[in-house]
């Protein structure tokens, strides 16, 4: 597995975060995705991709920006969560990374999940961990998700269920950012287009659920987490562009067929 380049001195040096992307025909939004997580301010030590069955560029779009060696293959009806199992799998027994062990305490290991249509801004990363600096019981941090194209558009700050068990993301449809859910805060789940999850709460919990190939996987793992006393946390000063390329419809689906 290749490293990212390290910036001296590196920002937040307690933590290790490796970036797990999942792409699937994300050729259309892979250049912007690819750069915005290789530019971060603060980097990250690790990047591992996998390429689920992709008919397009994809694969070789991976292979030049992270190195052959560090992307992996799975059928095109992987879904996120199990193509995410075989990145961390991969990495697992992958020689370790340098430590960043410091005066401000023992190393912290954690698994940055990616979209291939989900672009962080370029202190994302930062703002992740600086809120964990800050508030060290959080296991899983989320960002806030506005439109890919129109940063004032919301799409998420966190979510929940109503009293039907459906999924529930507290805005209203089209609704713009004035500043109005900011503020970080304790919260039943993040989605994975930028969940910043611990990586022994990851393994203390079973990762996400492989029987949820592609939808609701997000909600099930923070139920689960909060259910183990674990914080899940919305970072709100953290941004992700995301195209929502599958639940628009704009992407085929083939996990779920």
């Amino acid at each position: 597995m290749t490293s990212a380049t390290r910036h001296d001195p590196l920002v937040r040096p307690r933590h290790v975060v490796t970036a797990v992307l999942v792409a699937h025909d994300g050729a259309r939004w892979l250049p912007t995705t690819l750069h915005a997580v290789k530019t971060q301010r603060r980097p990250v030590q690790r990047f591992v991709a996998v390429d689920t069955g992709s008919r397009d560029e994809t694969p070789a779009m991976l292979e030049r920006a992270v190195g052959a060696s560090s992307v992996l293959s799975a059928p095109r009806g992987c879904g996120f969560a199990a193509a995410a199992h075989l990145a961390v799998a991969a990495f697992a027994t992958a020689p370790g990374l340098a430590s960043t062990r410091s005066e401000s305490g023992a190393p912290v290991e954690w698994i940055w999940l990616r979209h291939d249509d989900s672009a962080p801004t370029a202190n994302a990363l930062e703002l992740l961990l600086e809120l964990d600096d800050e508030m060290t019981s959080a296991a899983v941090i989320g960002p806030k998700l506005v439109g890919w194209d129109d940063d004032r558009r919301l799409l998420e700050v966190g979510v929940t269920v109503d009293r039907g068990g459906r999924r529930e993301t507290g805005l209203e449809p089209g609704e713009l950012d004035h500043g109005q859910h900011d503020g970080d805060r304790d919260v039943l789940a993040v989605s994975t287009a930028g969940m910043l999850v611990r990586r022994d709460v990851w393994e203390q919990l079973g990762g996400l659920d492989r029987a949820l190939p592609l939808f609701r996987d997000d909600l099930d793992f923070g139920w689960r987490a909060n259910l183990a006393g674990h914080r899940v946390v919305i970072c709100t000063g953290a941004v992700v562009h995301h195209a929502e390329a599958a639940a628009s419809g704009v992407r085929h689906i083939d996990a779920a067929t």
